[in-house]
């Protein structure tokens, strides 16, 4: 069997369903808990209807027709909005291409399928790329110091122009760190002989607990600032005291001055140029995710609406809890805090900052051919799901699907990729300790005892007391990362319990069915069902 070694793609990550011995049997793993986004595919030649199926379906079944009237209207979806569905069509499909991995020791093999790794539709590839940056961030980036995470929430007004404009969100994530920093260093007050410094990390969310657009903005701020001086010494962590609603009033205030002030020139550099906003052929497809939609309780019967004209009457209103201000529109959130030695509440934090937006395992096919997707909280009169026509349902989802070259993480302060502190603060690599096969917790993070790595110049590192290694990639492997989140050791040999290696990948067609109809498994590609093609 040949293996292709051209554009070596990566594995799948997600769950261990994604393997098959190679007798065509499911491997059998210990059962491990369902990811609180949903997310997890079984990623096998058949998908499994009980897990994703019900997305799956609907994008199979109705995605084609919703292209075609999208042209009828003389739209037309972007092409990065195409690809996404169809990577997401075939996404862990074994037809589709996997890699093959095989015990030195007995000779076993294992296959597990190719994912398509995009950041939209896929909840599965979303969940892993969550799990692999709250792993990196707390690993290689974060200090070890304490945290407050920061929420901003826009008006209705701005969350269409934000989330069709990637400049005016580069604009609005700028605003709020530097008036969040500014507050740090008036909150720190000043310190002797150095420049005060905030580090943070933003998360960008396109999403609201319903399936909707809502663009916003979860920001990780250290608790206090760092005093970096000049003379090569290591950066001083000043904490601060938390803010007070006022505080976060007066933040609010400026960041809604300084936002004026952009809309502002915005308006008249369009007015002096005499263009016209462009349309992606989105907008509609924006404004119908934007918009509140119809939510119902749901049972085993169906969707129920016994409330209708209560909730026409008395329309939904959130209410703010803890530390939280509300200013023309703008909600501010800082009640959220992690103490600087407990890491692993730091990246079960990171994990809710950069999860998924779709949870696959909260989508639900009523009996009258309608979409329900369970909300994170009741609404009012007790509506628990979303309910949708499943063309409405494709919509929702093509409008959550991040443009290409817009980064969802960004990094400020002196955690920026430019500045000059950021090899001053960020911890040392992890070191290798995570040996085959062996049931024990991953190593943690290798620090200095204040929290800060005190090597001002970029060196190489050699080990440390106890002569480990550090780890010397920044991408942490699949197999590893899977280790961690679920404890699951994928690559141990069910036979021999020997450490198994990755020798091929199967990229080229002859040779993935030869291979799965030598073991059983299906060949078929998913495929769009096109209209004309009927039931």
């Amino acid at each position: 069997m040949a293996a292709a070694t051209r554009r070596h793609p990566h594995t799948a990550w997600d769950c261990p369903q994604a393997w098959r011995n190679c007798d065509g049997a499911p491997l059998a793993l210990p059962a491990i808990p369902s990811m609180p986004d949903g997310g997890g595919h079984a990623h096998v030649g058949a998908r499994e209807p009980m897990r994703d199926g019900v997305v799956h379906a609907l994008v199979r079944d109705h995605f084609s027709a919703f292209a075609e009237q999208m042209q009828v209207g003389g739209r037309s979806l972007p092409r990065y909005v195409v690809a996404e569905f169809e990577a997401f069509l075939r996404c862990g499909v074994l037809a589709c291409g996997f890699m093959r991995a095989r015990c030195p020791g007995c000779g076993h093999d294992r296959l597990v399928a190719f994912s398509c790794k995009h950041r939209g539709v896929c909840s599965s590839c979303g969940g892993r790329r969550m799990s692999d940056t709250a792993a990196r961030q707390c690993d290689r980036v974060l200090p070890v110091v304490p945290y407050r995470q920061w929420v901003l929430s826009l008006p209705w007004e701005l969350r269409m122009p934000v989330a069709r404009d990637t400049t005016l969100l580069n604009a609005v994530s700028r605003v709020f760190f530097e008036e969040v920093r500014e507050w740090l260093r008036g909150a720190a007050g000043g310190i002797p002989g150095a420049v005060s410094e905030a580090a943070a990390v933003t998360y960008v969310q396109r999403f609201g607990g319903s399936l909707n657009l809502n663009p916003h903005l979860h920001m990780l701020v250290a608790d206090g600032v760092f005093g970096c001086r000049e003379d090569g010494s290591a950066p001083e962590f000043v904490a601060t005291a938390a803010p007070t609603r006022d505080d976060l009033r007066a933040v609010i205030a400026r960041v809604i001055e300084r936002l004026q002030v952009i809309e502002r020139r915005r308006v008249q550099r369009a007015a002096s140029e005499s263009c016209e906003v462009s349309d992606d052929g989105m907008e509609g497809l924006r404004r119908a995710a934007g918009g509140r939609g119809t939510f119902a309780r749901v049972d085993d019967e169906g969707a129920h609406d016994d409330a209708a004209e209560e909730r026409a009457l008395a329309p939904l209103r959130m209410r703010s809890h803890g530390l939280v201000a509300e200013v023309d529109g703008f909600n501010l959130h800082a009640g959220v805090c992690v103490a600087g030695d407990d890491r692993a509440a730091l990246e079960r934090l990171c994990r809710y900052m950069a999860r998924p937006a779709v949870a696959s395992g909260r989508v639900t096919r009523l009996p009258d051919g309608n979409v329900a997707y369970r909300v994170k909280s009741p609404r009012s009169a007790g509506a628990t799901h979303r309910v949708m026509t499943p063309m409405e349902f494709i919509a929702r989802l093509s409008a959550l699907i991040p443009p290409p070259r817009s980064p969802l993480v960004r990094h400020h302060g002196v955690l920026a990729p430019n500045s000059p502190w950021r090899v001053a603060v960020v911890p040392l690599p992890p070191v290798e300790e995570w040996s085959p096969c062996v049931v024990q917790p991953p190593a943690p993070p290798a620090t200095s005892s204040d929290g800060v790595n005190t090597r001002r110049p970029q060196v190489e590192v050699k080990g440390d007391r106890a002569g480990r290694t550090p780890t010397p990639s920044s991408r942490i492997e699949w197999a590893r990362l899977l280790w961690r989140v679920w404890g699951v050791d994928a690559l141990k040999c069910p036979a021999c319990g020997g450490r198994m290696k990755m020798i091929a990948a199967l990229t080229e067609r002859a040779g993935i069915v030869r291979v799965l109809e030598h073991l059983g498994v299906s060949t078929e590609v998913p495929r769009m069902r096109r209209s004309r093609d009927g039931p």
